[in-house]
């Protein structure tokens, strides 16, 4: 899969840097870095997929000023970051309907799950992949049992439709009003809801474990106390859900 370009407008240069680093541990591509002064020609000359911009900008014009043109000229998700800001910069940079705010200093996490939703949410809007979803995607109504004896789900990433097989999910992870699918490489972002997932997902595999997870029992590898232990990590157990859990294994 490409990795998604970014663009990073931040007039620290220490800061920038330190930026770009955690972007490329994250997966992410940083396709260049400026002051604020070149912003614009630069998101021209790149094209970028999402740019994160610096509300207080030390140049000609400050970062919300570039967002506004960002939005009406390139129509590409951009996100604000700022250490501090008051109350009439906050309504002023509103108004130019950024993709979200990153308060500094933030962790890695947090720049991940701010970018995946910036991309997502921007993408799902395009026209060209609700056609893709009308043509690939299974009907939600009357096609349920359909969807159920297939052995994989598709999943909306930028402008592609891509088919993630069950067996290749290790668990999903609920994140606000989304979900992450993660497998043992990828970690995608989708606009379902954990319960809604928990009811497109096949029973004999896909087990609740905690309120904020569901995992494939066929991809544990084994049981800890309080953690169910994947090939790439582990998710916690809720105490509510260790019973259930424990009585899908045949442990002797």
């Amino acid at each position: 899969m490409t990795k998604p370009k970014i663009l990073i407008s931040e007039d620290e240069v220490i800061i920038a840097e330190d930026i770009a680093a955690s972007l490329e541990e994250l997966g992410y591509e940083t396709c260049a870095i400026d002051s604020g002064e070149d912003t614009l020609d630069m998101i021209r000359e790149t094209k970028p997929d999402l740019v994160l911009l610096d509300i207080n900008l030390r140049g000609k014009a400050d970062g919300i000023e570039i967002g506004a043109h960002i939005r009406e000229e390139f129509k590409i998700p951009f996100i604000y970051l700022t250490a501090y800001a008051d109350r009439v910069t906050i309504d002023r940079a509103k108004k130019t309907q950024p993709d979200g705010f990153l308060v500094k200093p933030f962790e890695g996490k947090s720049l991940r799950s701010a970018i995946e939703i910036a991309l997502y949410k921007h993408n799902n809007n395009t026209a060209e992949v609700e056609k893709a979803a009308e043509e690939f995607l299974p009907e939600q109504n009357g096609h349920k049992e359909q969807e159920m004896s297939a052995d994989y789900l598709f999943v909306k990433v930028k402008h592609r439709i891509i088919k993630v097989l069950y067996n290749d999910i290790l668990w999903v992870e609920a994140y606000d009003n989304y979900s992450f699918i993660v497998t043992s490489d990828q970690k995608y972002l989708v606009s379902s809801t954990l319960k809604d997932m928990e009811g497109k997902l096949p029973q004999q595999n896909f087990v609740r474990v905690h309120r904020s997870y569901i995992a494939n029992l066929d991809k544990v590898e084994a049981l800890e106390e309080n953690s169910v232990v994947f090939p790439k990590g582990d998710v916690p157990i809720g105490k509510s859900y260790k019973k259930t859990l424990m009585s899908r294994f045949n442990i002797i």
